[in-house]
């Protein structure tokens, strides 16, 4: 199967990317729907069920990551792909320790991986001939990562769609308290 490791925003959070994305950019023809909005952490690729379960194992492993904030506050594009995103410009450090670990419990499950640096996004639209201009609303959109997710790639005659295999939750952060007597 064709799979990646992503976060999942919340409903909310997504009808409130969608109604922004709708209100200050112009209309394109390819934009993503809100049901696969996502930001991968890990693009797999094609891999097989033993590469599936290797992962899996390695993934019910990770330790010391707890729950955390993403903040999309800006607007990118990138020409090759054609693709116009929001991104986080200061990811927590939860995030990008996720992402490490996860591209480690990839290749400890034999799954060759593009080396390429990490840019958290989510795409909001496909095949934009060009960067459109900057919006007078900026964005400003904040979830709490409760959980990820190995997402598999389903194409079909209507586009992609993105099939969640195995969910796993985050602890939540633990905060000290005084005790008072």
């Amino acid at each position: 199967m064709r799979a990646f490791v992503g976060l999942e925003p919340d409903a909310t959070t997504k009808l409130a990317i969608e109604n922004w994305r709708s209100k200050v950019l112009p209309p394109f023809n390819q934009i993503v729907p809100a049901a696969n909005y996502h930001i991968t952490l890990a693009f797999l690729g094609q891999i097989n069920l033993d590469q599936q379960d290797r992962l899996e194992q390695h993934i019910q492993l990770i330790d010391g990551i707890t729950e955390f904030q993403v903040h999309l506050d800006i607007l990118g594009y990138w020409p090759k792909p054609k693709a116009l995103w929001l991104g986080c410009s200061q990811p927590a450090k939860f995030h990008l320790d996720l992402v490490k670990t996860l591209t480690s419990a990839a290749h400890s499950a034999n799954i060759i991986m593009q080396k390429r640096d990490y840019q958290a996004h989510l795409t909001l639209v496909r095949k934009c001939s060009s960067n459109p201009p900057a919006p007078l609303i900026a964005p400003d959109f904040t979830w709490r990562a409760c959980a990820f997710h190995l997402y598999e790639s389903i194409s079909t005659a209507n586009g992609v769609n993105y099939a969640i295999k195995k969910t796993w939750q985050l602890p939540p952060v633990i905060k000290a308290h005084s005790l008072t007597s």
